[in-house]
């Protein structure tokens, strides 16, 4: 005669089909044997994967328009066109050798400022005029008329152009 074996949903031990209860773990035992199905096929994402993938797929399409876009900023192209041009052509000495400026006269309450780092100076006080200089670090400058955080810089009795203030350096 054959014996019928149950698995326990509990534990997954087999015991005969006229058990009551789990000889391992003494769960109770239903009346008709327990089968598992496996399911074969494609395995399912739950819902918190799937958000997690959501996010990260947005970040990455974010960060992507981000890096386009300061592609794109002309004020990064004005900085590569910089980088490009051999920096003897926008030297200090070359710009105060230049043609002067229309407000060409120094100012009487011009003050000595020392370049921190290599230093643009533009033509107008905006960060996206044009580069007409740059100055070295460590060059010194007359500055003067000091208006919205730019610095009108003169170099050997020359206006060069404006410069950002926090560039520049009092000692």
């Amino acid at each position: 005669m054959g014996r019928a074996y149950k698995e326990c949903p509990a534990c997954g031990k087999r015991a005969l089909s006229i058990a009551t209860r789990c000889p391992g773990c003494g769960h109770e035992l239903l009346a008709e044997p327990v089968r598992r199905e496996e399911t074969r096929g494609t395995p399912r994402i739950g819902p918190l994967p799937a958000i997690a993938l959501g996010l990260l797929a947005t970040v990455g399409l974010v960060t992507m328009v981000l890096r386009w876009n300061s592609v794109r900023d002309p004020e990064g192209s004005v900085t590569a066109a910089l980088r490009a041009e051999d920096t003897a052509g926008v030297d200090t000495a070359l710009a105060a050798a230049a043609p002067a400026m229309p407000d060409s006269t120094p100012s009487a309450e011009a003050v000595s400022r020392y370049a921190r780092t290599w230093t643009k100076v533009h033509d107008r006080r905006s960060p996206k005029a044009d580069v007409v200089a740059v100055i070295l670090p460590g060059d010194t400058v007359l500055a003067d008329s000091l208006r919205g955080g730019w610095w009108r810089v003169t170099l050997e009795g020359r206006v060069l152009g404006y410069v950002y203030a926090r560039t520049l350096t009092g000692k």
